[in-house]
Parts: structure tokens; C-alpha cells; sequence
């Protein structure tokens, strides 16, 4: 075990870096990987016309915690497209391959794509999702009731079976190693810790209740959201659900 932390320690160190695609001059990858096949797309409300609960952001981090049981109570749309917004919203292009979220990420790669499985909805029929950013729009990719599939892939955490929603965050690798090559094996994960947080903050707001999670079968996760890819991996997921009282 210690062998191995070294190897990766000493393999991800600045000076022992492959030079990058980027400094090879090869052209930035995309900023998105949406799915080939869509059943339905749905547009999301413009977050800027919503009107936000006014909530104290300190009182918001004395009260967050992980949630693992919650209410009945639907998600709403609005409170959707919030969540969504400010956990990997674009709020401006910078250039073809860059664009400014609403977290940080390292050089402004963003390397994740949001999956998600929503089961207690108002407004949009249950199944499971990917959350295009650049149209801030969400598209049906599988109607199927995936709530074992969940929590088999979640190594049977069967709480989740109670939440409103289960995001997903799948890591594209190349998006970031483009620029940082070997050291993206540090970034991308920071960047992950980032996202959860957000979604924390604004559940908190909002009155969901979150729990991330970090143990689950990769291949299971990968099968489920049908990651092919060798370049991308479910890297973080987190159940979100009403609070209880």
C-alpha cells in the first residue's frame, strides 16, 4: 500500500509530467459528451428568473450535514434547474473548449458530466437523466426503473431508495490531462469535491437534504449509466431527497 501512494505521489509531481496535448498544440476536446441516444429533451427554467429563498450562507454551513432519510415530497422543476445550475452551470464561453461554471475546476477544464436518476418529480417523468449544460437543458436517456439497479451499484446503501433524485458524476479524464496530463489524477477529484459541495449548499437552501456517496461498484456505475469510454468514470455520486422535520 505505501508503495503504491509514493508511485502515485511521485508519478503526479510537477517535474516528472509527460508534456501535454495542449502544449502540443492539439486541439481542446469538447467541453461536453452528451449521450448518443435521447429519448426526450426537456428545457430547463432560466435560473436568473427564479426567485431564490433568502438564506444566510453561514447559517447554511453551520446546518449542512449528510441526509439519509427524507420525505415524500416531489422535486420541484425550478428547484431542479437550480441545482443543476449552480452545481455545473455555464455562466459564460470563453473560448471554443472553455467556458466559466458556477465551481471551480482546475485551468477551467470541468471534466464532469452530470448524470442523474430522478424518481419523485411534479413536472417530468421518472428515469434516468444527463444534464446538457451548454442549453441548460436535461435529456432523457432510459425510462426504466433503475432503483435496484441504484442501490446494487450503491453496494446496497438502500436509503437511496427513499431520495428524490441520485446524481451522478462521470469524469471525462482527457478534458482535464489536455493540459495537466498525469497531474489530472489529483485535480479531477478536487473538482468532484467541489460540485458535491455546491449541491449541499443549495439543497440546504432549498430544503432538500444530501449524502454523498464514494463507495460503489465501478463497473456496476459505468454498466448502468453505459460509460464506455476509457477516458470516463463515475468518480462521485450523491442521494438528494426532501427533509424530514
Amino acid at each position: 500500500m505505501e508503495e503504491t501512494v509514493q508511485e502515485f505521489i511521485k508519478s503526479t509531481y510537477y517535474k516528472n509530467l509527460s508534456p501535454s496535448d495542449q502544449s502540443k498544440g492539439k486541439p481542446a476536446p469538447s467541453m461536453i459528451n452528451q449521450p448518443e441516444e435521447i429519448i426526450e429533451s426537456f428545457k430547463l427554467p432560466d435560473p436568473k428568473e427564479i426567485e431564490l429563498p433568502e438564506k444566510n450562507i453561514f447559517n447554511l454551513l453551520e446546518k449542512r450535514r449528510s441526509r439519509r432519510a427524507y420525505s415524500k415530497s416531489l422535486l420541484d422543476r425550478n428547484d431542479l434547474s437550480i441545482l443543476l445550475y449552480y452545481t455545473q452551470g455555464i455562466k459564460k464561453t470563453l473560448s471554443e473548449g472553455k467556458n466559466m461554471r458556477t465551481v471551480p475546476s482546475a485551468g477551467a477544464r470541468h471534466p464532469f458530466e452530470t448524470y442523474f436518476y430522478l424518481s419523485k418529480s411534479k413536472e417530468l417523468p421518472e428515469g434516468l437523466y444527463y444534464y446538457n449544460p451548454l442549453k441548460h437543458q436535461i435529456d432523457l436517456i432510459n425510462k426504466k426503473d433503475l432503483t435496484e439497479e441504484l442501490v446494487e451499484g450503491a453496494i446496497s446503501q438502500k436509503f437511496i431508495k427513499d431520495s428524490a433524485a441520485i446524481f451522478c458524476w462521470v469524469a471525462n479524464y482527457y478534458r482535464t490531462a489536455w493540459r495537466y496530463s498525469e497531474r489530472s489524477f489529483r485535480y479531477i477529484h478536487l473538482d468532484g469535491g467541489h460540485i458535491c459541495q455546491n449541491l449541499y449548499l443549495v439543497a440546504e437552501a432549498l430544503n432538500y437534504g444530501v449524502c454523498a456517496i464514494a463507495a460503489y461498484n465501478d463497473e456496476k456505475m459505468n454498466n448502468l449509466l453505459n460509460i464506455n469510454s476509457e477516458d470516463e468514470f463515475v468518480a462521485y455520486m450523491a442521494s438528494l431527497g426532501g427533509q424530514r422535520n
